[in-house]
Order: structure tokens, then C-alpha cells, then sequence
């Protein structure tokens, strides 16, 4: 009776034991440690909760794990190979698997296009940079050209203006050419009667000067006959004297008028030669005139023609200036879509740089585990807290060592119970994201359920390292180091420490 009693007190104390492990698994705490030579009558059921708490922390542990790098992009996030899934959880791990596969393959997808989308952006930019500045360029010669082509445009009305006037001038010339010649031609013909009045005037010269040699010599005869009358023709021979006296003035008279008459002949003859060289020379400027005439009015014609032509092009080209100058400024547009495009491109790729796609040397990794030197200024830190009674002292010495710690996103002390008694002091050099929902834990608030925390009571003076997670403040990868040490009074109080993973 006595044994039986015994055996019923064992099996509700190992009872209680178990049930009370079994609450700690139905609130969350995987950290419960069964130790099975403490039960008789129910060690295998204990030992059975023992292995169902490690397996269900081994599990949530790794899917925590490989979750919270994916979810930080690390898409290169490695199994636990000794880990092995059985039963209802080998489909999480296939699910795992695919997950992880399937993000990868994407990402990778993603980043080779944003290689590529990188490239081809800089090159459209080059391009419509490129474009853009030529057709700047264009439309300013286009408009140089345009300038140009009216001032040429003006010009050449001005010249066939000027051409139509010379022409006009030109018609006024060849008139007065013609009537000159006319003229010319009126003087030949007074020059030919001069010279056919000279030829008459010389024939009665010879008959005058024959008539004096004939009375010179009927005065001859007259004188003979005088002579042999004697007495009786005295005067016959006075009146013959004076005959032979007038024919000689005759006939010097005829010798000089014959002189003259014969250089007035000759001159005539000089003065109709050069007056035919004269018409001919007015016949050939006459010639020349009409020529010049016909040139001088083709080209006025030409240059009109031209000058209307010259408009038209002038017109066409404002035309393809007003095209150019549109293109330049859609030019100008695409420049600027194209730098808004290289501009995404490159976010793009900034934004990839934030994803893990490939296996990195271990000697690139940086380490998220707490390094010997970390360690000697963290136990620095808590020798100093050791005696730190109130939160502002705790808050101040925790501020005062994060600056130049880039690695750490906020500490944070828990006393014994579970309650939070410092502010959670954040890193002033990380960029806080703020998800919706956070909030800076503050004194007061209970983390008695963190696994962190429940290790590091367990195991006071041991560094303790949670699962990686996603940090709510800074939206990127974290785990909590932990470190149980006496405080006041010997109360055990965690230092909590937010580390920033990197991959």
C-alpha cells in the first residue's frame, strides 16, 4: 500500500514535470531542456516532450533562418545538412527548397536584365545625348542657312532689279546707237554729194582753165596781129595786152582755185573714208548693243526667275529649319527619358546590389558572430553597468559606446524578471526604415517569452546568439547577442544586443 502511495507521488510529480514543460512548448518557449533520468515512471513520455521541443526548435530554427535571408535578400542561404525532416515536415522543407530555388532563378533572371537594361540605358543616353547636341547644332546651322538663303534671296531682287534697269538703260543706248548711225549714214551721203560736187567743180575748172589758155593765146595772136599793124593796131595790142593779162590772172586763179578744189577733194575723200570706218565701227557697237540688249534681258528674266526661286527655297528650308528645330526638342525630350532611363537602370541595379545571388570566399564574408575584440569591449561595457542602479546612467553608458560601432543596430538591458529597464538605445549611423506597427522597445516592456533571454538567465556569463531575423527598424537581417551579469544587489540583469548580419 505504502509503494503504491510512492508510485502515485512520483507519477504526479513527473506529471506536473511534464505538464508544465508541455505549457512552456504551448507558449512559444522551444527552450525547455527535460532531463530524463529525473523521471521513474515517465521517462519515456519525458523523454519523448524533450525530443518534440528539440525537433520543433531545430525546425523553427532553420525555417527561421532560411525565411529571414531570403527575406534580406541572401538568395544564397545554405540548409543545415544535418538537420533531416521527417514525417509532416518534409514537405516545409521541400517547400524551402523551391522557395529559395524558384527566388534565386528569378533573381538572377532580374539581375541579368538589369545588366542589360544597364547597358542598353547608357548607351540610349550616349545616343540621344549624341542626337540631341547634333540636332542643336543642325538647327543652328539650319538657321545660319536660312539667314543666309534671304540675305542671297534679297540680293538677287536687288540684282534683277539692277538687271532690269541696265536693260532699260541698255534699250535707251541701242537708240541712240541707231540714230547715230543714221546720223552717220545722212553724213556718207552729204560726203558722197560733197565729193560728186568737188568732181563737177573740178570738170568746169578744166574747162575754165582751157578757155584761159585760149585766150591766152588768141592774146598771143592778137598781139602778133597788133604788132604787124604797126601804128594802126596800138590799140588792139593795149586791149590784147590786157587780154593776155587777165588769162594769166586766170589761169593763176584756175591753178590756185585747181589747188584748192583738189585738197578739198582729198579731204573729202579722208573724211568719207573714216566716216564709212566710223558707220561700220556704229554698225558693229549697233550689233554689240543688241547683244548686250538680249543678254542684259535674259539675265533680269534669269534673276527674277531666280529671285522667286530663291524665295520657294527659302520658304522650304524655314520649313525643314521649323522640322529640325521640333526634332531637336524631341531630341532634347528623349535626351532627358533616356537620362530618367539610365536614371532607373541605375536604381535598378543599386537595388540588386542588395540581393546575394552567388556563393561568396569565405575570406569576403563578413563574420555576424561576436569577434574576440568585440567581446573585450562588450565585457567592458557590462563591468561598467555591473554597478549602474538607474536607467539614465544605463542609457548614458550605452550611447557612449555606440558611435563608430556600424555593425550594431540598438542595445538594450532586461533585468531578472523579464522587463526591459533601459531605453533601447539606436545606432545614430543605420537608417531606420520604421515599418508600420514599430516601435523603440521602452522600459517596462516584457521579453521574458525572447528565447534569447531565457538562454542567457539559463547560462549566466555566456554570450547567447538567436536566429537571424528581420529587423523591423532597419527592415535588413539581425540576430540578438545576449549576456546574463550580475547587477545590484547581485540581480542578474541581459545586455541585449541587435548585430547587423551581412552576407
Amino acid at each position: 500500500m505504502w509503494n503504491r502511495a510512492k508510485n502515485t507521488d512520483i507519477l504526479v510529480r513527473e506529471a506536473s514535470g511534464i505538464i508544465e514543460n508541455t505549457h512552456q512548448l504551448v507558449k512559444g518557449n522551444l527552450d525547455i531542456n527535460i532531463d530524463s533520468t529525473d523521471y521513474s515512471l515517465l521517462k519515456e513520455l519525458a523523454e519523448d516532450v524533450d525530443q518534440i521541443s528539440k525537433t520543433f526548435h531545430d525546425y523553427i530554427g532553420e525555417i527561421s533562418h532560411i525565411l529571414s535571408h531570403l527575406s534580406a535578400g541572401n538568395m544564397t542561404v545554405s540548409f543545415t545538412k544535418d538537420l533531416q525532416y521527417q514525417g509532416d515536415f518534409l514537405p516545409i522543407q521541400n517547400a524551402l527548397h523551391k522557395i529559395r530555388h524558384s527566388l534565386r532563378g528569378s533573381f538572377e533572371e532580374i539581375n541579368q536584365l538589369s545588366a542589360q537594361m544597364d547597358r542598353l540605358s547608357s548607351r540610349v543616353d550616349s545616343s540621344a545625348s549624341l542626337i540631341a547636341d547634333n540636332s542643336s547644332k543642325q538647327a543652328e546651322l539650319i538657321s545660319n542657312l536660312t539667314d543666309t538663303i534671304y540675305q542671297i534671296a534679297d540680293q538677287t531682287v536687288a540684282n534683277a532689279s539692277d538687271a532690269e534697269t541696265a536693260s532699260k538703260q541698255i534699250l535707251e543706248i541701242q537708240q541712240d546707237a541707231k540714230y547715230g548711225k543714221d546720223h552717220m549714214d545722212q553724213m556718207l551721203i552729204s560726203i558722197q554729194k560733197v565729193q560728186s560736187s568737188s568732181r563737177d567743180i573740178s570738170h568746169i575748172i578744166d574747162i575754165i582753165n582751157g578757155l584761159a589758155s585760149q585766150t591766152k593765146l588768141l592774146a598771143l595772136n592778137a598781139s602778133i596781129e597788133a604788132a604787124r599793124a604797126g601804128e594802126a593796131g596800138s590799140g588792139f595790142s593795149v586791149v590784147a595786152s590786157e587780154i593776155g593779162l587777165l588769162a594769166q590772172k586766170s589761169a593763176e586763179a584756175v591753178k590756185q582755185t585747181t589747188l584748192l578744189i583738189s585738197s578739198s577733194i582729198s579731204a573729202a575723200e579722208i573724211t568719207g573714208g573714216i566716216a564709212e570706218k566710223t558707220a561700220g565701227s556704229l554698225e558693229e557697237i549697233l550689233l554689240s548693243v543688241n547683244k548686250a540688249t538680249k543678254l542684259c534681258t535674259g539675265i533680269a528674266d534669269a534673276s527674277k526667275q531666280q529671285a522667286k526661286e530663291l524665295q520657294n527655297t527659302s520658304q522650304i528650308i524655314t520649313n525643314i529649319s521649323a522640322a529640325v528645330q521640333n526634332n531637336a526638342a524631341y531630341a532634347g525630350e528623349n535626351s532627358l527619358v533616356s537620362s530618367d532611363m539610365l536614371g532607373v537602370s541605375v536604381g535598378l541595379r543599386q537595388l540588386m546590389t542588395r540581393f546575394k545571388l552567388e556563393k561568396t570566399s569565405p575570406e569576403n564574408v563578413m563574420q555576424n558572430e561576436l569577434q574576440p575584440h568585440q567581446e573585450e569591449k562588450f565585457l567592458k561595457l557590462i563591468r561598467g553597468l555591473t554597478a549602474m542602479p538607474e536607467t539614465a546612467q544605463m542609457d548614458a553608458a550605452l550611447i557612449a559606446f555606440l558611435p563608430e560601432q556600424s555593425d550594431y543596430e540598438c542595445l538594450y538591458i532586461i533585468d531578472s524578471e523579464g522587463y526591459q529597464i533601459s531605453h533601447t538605445i539606436m545606432n545614430p549611423e543605420i537608417i531606420l526604415i520604421k515599418e508600420d506597427g514599430f516601435k523603440a522597445a521602452e522600459p517596462g516592456d516584457y521579453h521574458g517569452t525572447k528565447g534569447y533571454y531565457r538562454r542567457a538567465i539559463n547560462s549566466p556569463g555566456q554570450w547567447h546568439t538567436s536566429h537571424e531575423y528581420i529587423s523591423t527598424a532597419t527592415g535588413g537581417l539581425c540576430k540578438t547577442l545576449s549576456y546574463a551579469y550580475p547587477g545590484e544587489n547581485q540581480k542578474i540583469r541581459v545586455l541585449c544586443i541587435d548585430i547587423i548580419c551581412r552576407f
